[in-house]
């Protein structure tokens, strides 16, 4: 628990830096985030954190990490949503997809479909809470595909 702590002070922290208002070297401006914004942010990485230990740490682990067995195919085990695995390859809109409609794997369910049981905005949060633990350069790599989608599509 003190490492998912460590994570939503880290997220804060982040959050915090950007509302430094010094320009940087660029022409561009940098834009600030206000306090009520970080304040917004802290409460959704708080409550996905909750929800991810109420729904999805039982599979997942407590902090993500998933299950030591998750790449052997003879295995039906819980991926890392930490970073640690191939989450970060999925779209947003994919990720969200397997939380609410849950996932098979040759037809037998794998994971539970959680629609009716959590909503958009808690799938959300906790989507946003995971993220929040993935290392910079893989949060990063998804950003630049999850942009690049979004421009391919127009």
């Amino acid at each position: 628990m003190k490492r998912i702590e460590g994570v939503l002070l880290a997220a804060l922290l982040l959050v915090c830096a950007c509302e430094k208002k010094e320009s940087p070297p660029s022409t561009k401006e940098t834009p600030s985030v206000s306090s009520a914004e970080q304040l917004a942010v802290m409460e959704r990485l708080m409550r996905g954190s909750s929800l991810y230990q109420q729904h999805c740490a039982q599979c997942h682990g407590p902090e993500a990490q998933g299950h030591p067995d998750w790449r052997n195919p003879q295995v039906v085990a819980a991926p890392p949503l930490n970073g640690g695995g191939n989450v970060w390859k999925r779209r947003k809109q994919d990720m969200i997809a397997i939380i609410r409609n849950g996932a098979t794997r040759h037809g037998e369910p794998v994971m539970p479909a959680w629609k009716g049981r959590l909503s958009d905005p808690d799938i959300e949060d906790v989507i946003a809470w995971f993220q929040a633990l993935w290392p910079a350069d893989v949060y990063q790599r998804w950003r630049e595909t999850e942009v690049r989608t979004a421009a391919s599509r127009g």
